[in-house]
C-alpha cells in the first residue's frame, strides 16, 4: 500500500509540473519508462488502466506543438523519420502484421521521444537533467540488486528480468550502457557527497551486469572499460578508477562464471549449444535478407517467421530469436534497412566527436565533453552487445541515439551552459 501512495504522490506532482512546459512533460515520460511503477507497485491494475505512458507520450507531442520549440530537423533526424518509415512499410508488407503490429507501434513511440528530446533539450542544464532522470529511473533498482548481490550472495547470479530490457543479456547491456552516464554525472557535480552517491550506483549497476552471467554482457563490459579510457582527457586518473572497480568487483566472481565465460573461445570444444546455435541464427537471417532484400520479412517478424526459413529441421527448437541486433534489422528490413540504421548510429557516434571537438575549444563546455564520452560509450555497449542481442529496437539506445543529438545541436548552438549540482 506504501508504495502505491508513493507512486501516486509522483504521479500527481509530476501532472503539476507537466503544465510548465513540453519539457517537464519529457522528463515525466522519461521517469514512467524506466521506473515502469508499475512492476514496482503491489497492485498494478489501477495505474496500468491509466495508460500513463501513451497519455504522457501524446501530451508530449501535444505541448511540443503548441509551444515556441520547433522540431529540429537536420540530417540525421531526417534519417531517423525515414527508418521509421520503412519499418511502417515492411510492417504493412510482412504477413505477419496482425501480430506485429503492436510492436511497431511501441516503435512509432519511442521514435517519436527520440525525435523531442533534441528539440526540448536545449541547454546543458537540461541535458544534465533529463540524463540525471534516466540514471536514478532505471539505475536506482539495478544498483541496489548488485550491491545487495555483492554484500549478501557475492557471486550467485541474478536472473531478475527488467520489463523492458528482456533478459540476462538485455539487462547486461542496459546497465553497461547506463553505467559510464553515471560516470559523467559524478565526474560534473559539485557536491562530494553526490559524486560520492553516483559512483558509489555506478559500480552497483556493473556488477548487477556482470551478476547477469552475460557473456555479451561481459564482452559489453570490456569494450566499455576501453573506450571510455580512451575518450577520457585524465587517462590515467580513469585507468586508476577501472582498476579500483575491477579490484572490488572481479575477485566477487567465482570460478562457475568464469569458467562460462572461457566458452566465449571454447564453444566448439565444449560444444557449447547457445554459442553454436546462434551461428545458425545470424544464417537464417542472411536467407530471410536474401530473399527480401528491401523490406525484409517484416519489422519484428523474425521470431514468426523462423520455422519458414529454418533449414535445421527444428534441430534448435521452433520460433526461435535471431540473438543479434545486426542480423535481426538485415532480416526484418531488409539491406535497405540495415544500411539506414547503420548510418543513424555511424551518425549518433559523429555526434558525439563532433560535440567533444567543440567542447575542447571552448572551457564553458567542459560538461559537453564528459557527456559526449558517455554518449559514445553507451553506443559502444550496443555496438558490441548487440551483436548478440535482439535489442535494435528498445527505447533505451533509441533516446540514447536522441541524446547525442542533442548533445551536438547545443555544441554547435552554442547555448551557455548550466549545471545541477
Amino acid at each position: 500500500m506504501l508504495r502505491d501512495l508513493l507512486v501516486l504522490t509522483v504521479l500527481l506532482v509530476g501532472v503539476y509540473y507537466c503544465f510548465r512546459g513540453p519539457f517537464h512533460v519529457l522528463v515525466f515520460y522519461i521517469w514512467n519508462a524506466y521506473f515502469r511503477p508499475e512492476t514496482w507497485v503491489w497492485n498494478a491494475q489501477w495505474l496500468m488502466a491509466l495508460k500513463v505512458s501513451y497519455v504522457l507520450g501524446i501530451t508530449a507531442v501535444v505541448t511540443t506543438a503548441f509551444s515556441k520549440n520547433r522540431l529540429r530537423l537536420t540530417s540525421h533526424s531526417f534519417l531517423i523519420v525515414v527508418f521509421l518509415g520503412h519499418t511502417l512499410v515492411s510492417a504493412l508488407l510482412s504477413p505477419k502484421l496482425s501480430i506485429i503490429w503492436p510492436y511497431w507501434v511501441d516503435f512509432l513511440k519511442a521514435l517519436t521521444i527520440t525525435l523531442l528530446i533534441p528539440t526540448l533539450v536545449n541547454d546543458q542544464r537540461k541535458l544534465r537533467i533529463l540524463t540525471f532522470v534516466m540514471c536514478l529511473s532505471l539505475g536506482f533498482e539495478g544498483a541496489k540488486q548488485g550491491w545487495v548481490g555483492m554484500v549478501l550472495h557475492p557471486g550467485g547470479i541474478n536472473n531478475n528480468q527488467i520489463l523492458f530490457l528482456g533478459d540476462n543479456n538485455g539487462v547486461a547491456v542496459g546497465m553497461l550502457m547506463l553505467a559510464p552516464l553515471f560516470g559523467a554525472l559524478g565526474a560534473t557535480t559539485r557536491s562530494r557527497l553526490v559524486k560520492c552517491i553516483l559512483y558509489f550506483l555506478m559500480i552497483g549497476v556493473i556488477y548487477r551486469a556482470l551478476s547477469t552471467y552475460s557473456r555479451g554482457g561481459f564482452v559489453s563490459c570490456g569494450a566499455l572499460a576501453f573506450i571510455y579510457w580512451l575518450r577520457s582527457k585524465e587517462k590515467v586518473r580513469i585507468l586508476i578508477a577501472i582498476a579500483l572497480t575491477a579490484a572490488i568487483v572481479l575477485p566477487i566472481l567465482p570460478e562457475a562464471f568464469w569458467d562460462r565465460m572461457n566458452t566465449i573461445t571454447t564453444y566448439e570444444e565444449v560444444e557449447e549449444s547457445s554459442a553454436l546455435s546462434r551461428f545458425h541464427f545470424w544464417e537464417v537471417a542472411t536467407h530471410m535478407a536474401r530473399d527480401n532484400p528491401v523490406f525484409g520479412v517484416g519489422f519484428n517478424a523474425y521470431n514468426y517467421t523462423y520455422n519458414q526459413y529454418d533449414f535445421s529441421d527444428g534441430q534448435y527448437g521452433t520460433g526461435r530469436s535471431v540473438h543479434s541486433a545486426w542480423f535481426g534489422v538485415l532480416s526484418e528490413l531488409g539491406y535497405v534497412g540495415f544500411g539506414i540504421y547503420v548510418l543513424i548510429l555511424l551518425q549518433s557516434l559523429r555526434n558525439c566527436w563532433a560535440a567533444r571537438r567543440i567542447a575542447r575549444q571552448s572551457s564553458e563546455f567542459g560538461e559537453l565533453q564528459r557527456f559526449a564520452a558517455s554518449f559514445e560509450s553507451s553506443l559502444w555497449v550496443f555496438i558490441v552487445g548487440g551483436s548478440f542481442l535482439p535489442f535494435q529496437y528498445n527505447e533505451m539506445l533509441w533516446h540514447v541515439i536522441g541524446m547525442s543529438l542533442a548533445l551536438k545541436m547545443i555544441a554547435t548552438r552554442g547555448e551557455s551552459p548550466g549545471g545541477l549540482s
